[in-house]
């Protein structure tokens, strides 16, 4: 009786993983500023490198109300090492790299078997949830989203001293969601809180259906945590040091190329 007990359980179980695991209405693909995660959360994470472009969050399915699915079952064997190619390597590292000490390909693991399992209706193994990966990066420009939306067309510069409109922010990220001629779809943000009228901004989130083809709105819980201060930093990462050691050379009387001596007068004036 009680083996019939355990077994009527473990049934129950596995229909609620398959139950929970079959609600995905959306993908979302969500990126964050990185100057904002490393330093200006509180309390602060320590970065290895903060590189001045968008890097992804993560890539994973959500119910009808945004709700992230999670934790489903996954019986499938891999062979990560024909999973993560050095072309693969190459694709994912330019723009979801480890901020940190973390081995990315260990990063990469955890994001399949916490978030890709439950997408697996639609990517059968880890490599197909990869590469949808990386062609969503692709069609919104990768990490470099903000150089050519935010900058390029519309102005918007990392910098701490300036500050920039919800509308004019949301305006941006909403056009990215128009390419190959598709109708604007909702998008979310998130800032980090300086005060009551100004924020940092954090994380960008842009919905897809489920099986990550195309955008769609995000849903009205995503909406609304949006970002609604009046007044958004985009934050800029310091200067790389090695920057800094050519100019004391050249202030020291060190001897350095002309193209550095130029590049360091350019930084200067």
């Amino acid at each position: 009786m009680k083996m019939k007990n355990l077994s009527l359980l473990l049934l129950t179980l596995t229909l609620l993983f398959i139950s929970v695991c079959s609600q995905v209405q959306q993908t979302q693909f969500v990126y964050r500023w990185p100057e904002t995660y490393c330093e200006k959360a509180t309390p602060t994470v320590a970065c290895t490198k903060i590189p001045l472009q968008f890097t992804l969050v993560g890539f994973w399915g959500t119910d009808s109300s945004g709700g992230i699915q999670q934790g489903c079952p996954d019986t499938g064997t891999y062979d990560w090492a024909k999973v993560f190619t050095t072309e693969t390597i190459n694709k994912l590292t330019a723009f979801w790299p480890s901020l940190s000490t973390q081995d990315p390909k260990e990063m990469w693991k955890a994001a399949w078997t916490t978030y890709g399992t439950c997408l697996i209706s639609k990517f059968k193994t880890p490599t197909q949830y990869f590469n949808r990966a990386i062609r969503l990066s692709d069609a919104i420009g990768g990490g470099n989203l903000l150089q050519g939306q935010l900058i390029g067309k519309d102005g918007i510069v990392p910098c701490d001293s300036a500050t920039y409109t919800n509308a004019e922010i949301l305006k941006s990220l909403t056009a990215v969601t128009t390419v190959n001629n598709q109708k604007e779809k909702k998008v979310s943000f998130t800032c980090n809180s300086i005060n009551s009228t100004h924020a940092y901004l954090n994380q960008v989130t842009f919905c897809y259906t489920n099986n990550a083809q195309y955008y769609t709105d995000c849903p009205t819980a995503v909406i609304s945590k949006r970002c609604n201060v009046p007044n958004i930093i985009v934050p800029r990462p310091p200067t790389p040091t090695a920057r800094a050691s050519s100019l004391q050379d050249l202030l020291t009387g060190e001897k350095i190329g002309p193209n550095v001596l130029w590049e360091t007068l350019g930084q200067l004036f």
